[in-house]
């Protein structure tokens, strides 16, 4: 029996609800765009994207005598603004070109994430980099780094079997498990394990450690190449056959007791990456476990006995049946999000947003404006202002701290709730405030004249004129409650909000409207009460920021 359909109301709450779980923020523009649409189709649109992203850039730069900013200083081979994979590193001369390589990739990220169209890409890439994750910094070849993540930007709604057999040769993740040391006669358990415990089966799932020994000798002679007969080379991945274990590889009962036989030549270890890979996705296991992982990233850390029998079960089973779909995640997707489950009260504003989510979901709901690909310098040096941000409130872009992923995901009792311990409560209290009311100022010192001291900041006026009815101030503090708040709040408190805000104390809302009238018809008006609009804005903005119920989605 498939999942249960939504068929109730699709008002502006259950859209609103939609889009925090599937875009960072939903501010009056995402809201717009959909406004009108029947769930399916709204759905649908999000499901429908390809991976239309451009490289990162050459941004940085040394610093030379007099604090002077001289891109030649560092990674002299790439010319400051064009795309850095496709130029090989010269690692003679000092400094190293790996980290500013890795800090531009993490910012280009980071811009993803900010500049995102309105479809599931980024979430769903960012789903794939906690589930099957590498570290930046580990793997410390910022071009595998990058195709990792143009991998799982490319198959993120696709085939779930189709993406882990790539994963398995891709040259970040042989770097980051120990693939690429992994040759026969002396297997490396590493990845082998990780793929049964952690990528598609779960931990005491039923396999044994015969079945990660024989996984192990599965992957053998897979690399990862710097240097060609002594010339060096982009990195590469190299499978040598020599290296590969090829003999049969015996499964336990839990897999049916499967023989993967042994395969020669330079096809042989594709073959058997393919075959293991059947092996564990035809395992009923194998597609409960992922759609839990699914579920929790989307609509809800715990899982309940019934939500397990009437959503997950029913979901697996259409894993199953599209196991051989080139859009096998979108369609499971599509039956998720477009479930009664998923609409109903207790998984509404349920989630305790992670850094990404409130940081990136602030600046997008609120239409903060960000520097275009014309000022491309002053671009990376805001998204990396933003990047260290979200890293000090616990959660750093490319740099997910075990292969485990985030705790939030899978860390039973607390699940999201990890991301409000007493450091990182004060954090993402100082990130708000760092955005919403100082904004983001380029410094003097930046290589392009054009791009210095530069300044932008959240323009509420700007913001609130895309509300329905701003000039009248119950509506737009209603109106910003909903944008904002993942659950709702009392009439008390939108009372409160607008009299100390937007009334200052006064009774009639009229000193409001009156007020905001005349400031948006002459931004230079010396009328007091109206030169006083932006600021009370901006006030009222910066309380909702500071409530607990802007910390939920």
């Amino acid at each position: 029996m498939p999942v249960e359909h939504y068929t109730g109301t699709f008002g502006s709450a259950e859209l609103r609800h939609l889009l925090r779980r599937t875009l960072f923020g939903a501010g009056p523009l995402d809201m717009a765009h959909f406004e009108g649409m029947a769930l399916d189709a709204v759905v649908a649109e999000l499901l429908t994207f390809t991976n239309t992203t451009t490289p990162p850039i050459k941004a940085y730069s040394g610093t030379g005598p007099g604090n002077v900013q001289d891109p030649n200083l560092v990674d002299a081979v790439v010319p400051f603004g064009e795309p850095w994979i496709n130029y090989v590193r010269q690692m003679g001369n000092p400094p190293n070109p790996i980290p500013k390589r890795n800090e531009s990739l993490q910012n280009w990220w980071v811009g993803q994430l900010i500049s995102q169209e309105r479809n599931l890409r980024e979430k769903l890439t960012l789903f794939w980099s906690n589930h099957v994750p590498v570290q930046i910094s580990i793997v410390f070849k910022p071009e595998c780094s990058y195709w990792y993540n143009q991998l799982l930007r490319s198959g993120c709604k696709g085939n779930a079997r189709d993406l882990m057999v790539q994963l398995a040769c891709d040259g970040a993740m042989l770097v980051y498990l120990n693939g690429m040391y992994n040759v026969a006669g002396a297997p490396d358990e590493n990845f082998g394990r990780e793929l049964m415990e952690l990528f598609t089966l779960g931990v005491d799932s039923g396999y044994t450690q015969a079945d990660v020994a024989a996984a192990a000798r599965v992957f053998t002679g897979w690399t990862v190449v710097e240097n060609v007969n002594g010339t060096p080379v982009l990195p590469q991945v190299v499978f040598r056959p020599e290296n590969h274990d090829q003999g049969d590889k015996q499964f336990s009962a839990f897999f049916n007791n499967t023989l993967v036989q042994g395969q020669p030549g330079t096809d042989g270890g594709l073959a058997e990456i393919g075959a293991i890979m059947d092996m564990v996705f035809a395992n009923e296991t194998c597609s409960l476990f992922l759609v839990r992982q699914l579920y929790r990233w989307f609509v809800r850390t715990e899982i309940a006995p019934e939500v397990e029998d009437d959503v997950i079960a029913p979901l697996a089973q259409l894993f199953r049946d599209t196991t051989a779909a080139p859009d096998q995640i979108a369609q499971v997707l599509q039956a998720l999000l477009t479930s009664a489950h998923f609409f109903s009260p207790e998984v509404r504003g349920c989630m305790v947003k992670s850094p990404f989510d409130l940081t990136v979901g602030m600046v997008r709901a609120c239409n903060m404006p960000m520097p275009g690909p014309d000022h491309w310098e002053a671009q990376y040096n805001v998204w990396s202002k933003v990047r260290l941000l979200m890293a000090d409130a616990g959660q750093s872009v490319g740099e997910v701290p075990t292969v485990a992923g985030w705790a939030a995901y899978y860390q039973e009792p607390l699940y999201d709730l990890t991301w409000m311990d007493s450091a990182s409560v004060i954090a993402r209290n100082n990130m708000c405030q760092r955005v919403a009311y100082f904004g983001m100022t380029t410094p003097s010192t930046l290589v392009l004249p054009a791009d210095c001291n530069l300044f932008y900041g959240m323009d509420f006026v700007e913001l609130v004129s895309h509300f329905a009815v701003p000039s009248d101030p119950n509506a737009l503090v209603q109106e910003a409650a909903d944008m904002l708040f993942g659950v709702p709040v009392s009439a008390s408190v939108l009372q409160q909000l607008k009299t100390q805000y937007l009334l200052l104390g006064q009774v009639a809302d009229y000193y409001w409207s009156s007020a905001y009238t005349t400031y948006t018809n002459n931004p230079a008006t010396t009328d007091p009460a109206a030169m006083q609009v932006p600021g009370m804005l901006k006030s009222l903005f910066m309380a909702m920021f500071g409530a607990a119920e802007f910390q939920l989605m």
